[in-house]
């Protein structure tokens, strides 16, 4: 399907997210099964199945806790990921952000630092919450440089909070303040 700026929820300049779609599973499906993609991730400790892929999609999407986006790129209108906000507390105002870039030719691009600068915005500006945070593990340099960059304060380390590849990982947690509150 050919899209154009217009079928796009949120614009920046090299990518843009759109709603996630069920028939978007497919692609990430395939991205989960890569132990390349998922090694330093919290998913891919086990094969993913899409008809399960297709039932948890259909409840978070239900919820309104979780909204999800895929990421395109503008120029080859590709979907290479998908990201979103999670666990939106509507009272205490905060969410948990989480990216993921599937295709391995888009990574060490900017795409990611893209994509989490438009999460924010849309965090913040539209759904007027009052913290975003996140977490990796803490091997993950690539999504660790993200939170950095993008002015995210380290709230802790949890010791050895996430098992894979045979061995403990420690897992560090960011956080990000709606400064325009103030």
């Amino acid at each position: 399907m050919l899209m154009n700026n217009q079928d796009f929820f949120l614009n920046g300049e090299k990518i843009a997210l759109k709603g996630l779609e069920e028939s978007d599973l497919e692609l990430i499906h395939n991205w989960l099964n890569d132990s390349d993609v998922t090694r330093l991730l919290f998913q891919g400790d086990r094969p993913k199945n899409l008809g399960v892929m297709k039932e948890e999609f259909q409840n978070r999407i239900k919820s309104n806790e979780n909204i999800e986006f895929a990421i395109i790129t503008k120029n080859e209108k590709k979907i290479i990921g998908w990201a979103g906000l999670y666990e939106i507390n509507w009272i205490s105002r905060n969410g948990e952000i989480r990216f993921f870039i599937g295709e391995k030719e888009f990574w060490k691009k900017g795409h990611t630092t893209e994509v989490v600068s438009l999460l924010i915005e849309y965090a913040f500006n539209k759904l007027n919450l009052h913290k975003v945070w996140g977490g990796a593990n803490i091997e993950n340099v690539g999504s660790i440089r993200v939170f950095e960059k993008l002015k995210f304060f380290e709230e802790g380390i949890i010791k050895e909070g996430h098992f894979r590849n045979g061995q403990y990982y420690d897992l560090i947690r960011y956080g990000l303040l709606n400064k325009k509150e103030n």
